[in-house]
């Protein structure tokens, strides 16, 4: 196996442990909801303490806000691509919000919840740019790029310019960051900016 391959595996395996973890700590958080911290620690074997203390105060910006996620931004791309399919910036506008709203989240675990690997959209041109909103987005926050949005379903075959305009398509062409490039998904970065 070539070291790219080994390191390859190694960053799978830790983003899964790491989602693991995450997936443990929320449903403790539902389980909480439910029964008191002592009566879980009892079912558990562990000490009531053991269980505050693992908890830590997390809160979470989903608790309190109806962020984007992006396995909700693939669902509203699909519903908008079944229904408008040629209406590009309605879907950039959801695209636009998931991104803001990636952005302004404070705690690592949310931002982890934001990335996980989405369903499809059913256009390999969205689930492109969706993994590649997740890839720029992660190397922005200087977090680990998802491993499942460099797998090769995520990259085009051919260039896809994310406008109707053939004028705009050099400019696209340009100014395309390097994330949406490598995925021939080519577009102005201001249609990424939420107003």
């Amino acid at each position: 196996m070539s070291i790219v391959k080994e390191v390859q595996s190694i960053r799978r395996h830790q983003q899964a442990e790491q989602l693991a973890n995450d997936d443990a700590f929320f449903a403790l958080r539902e389980a909480l909801r439910n029964h008191s911290q002592r009566s879980l620690a009892k079912h558990l074997g562990v000490s009531q303490s053991a269980i505050a203390q693992r908890l830590g105060g997390f809160a979470s910006a989903y608790d309190t806000n109806p962020y984007f996620t992006l396995r909700s931004l693939a669902e509203a791309l699909a519903e908008e691509v079944q229904v408008q399919p040629e209406d590009l910036s309605a879907c950039l506008r959801l695209v636009a919000q998931a991104i803001s709203d990636f952005r302004s989240l404070r705690h690592a675990r949310d931002r982890r919840t934001f990335l996980r690997q989405p369903s499809t959209t059913g256009d390999s041109r969205w689930d492109a740019l969706v993994a590649a909103v997740a890839a720029r987005e992660a190397r922005n926050r200087g977090m680990d790029i998802p491993v499942w949005s460099e797998q090769p379903e995520f990259f085009l075959d051919r260039a896809w310019f994310v406008t109707r305009s053939p004028g705009l398509r050099a400019l696209a062409f340009v100014e395309s960051p390097s994330d949406f490039v490598v995925r021939h998904v080519y577009l102005d970065p201001a249609e990424l900016e939420s107003v």
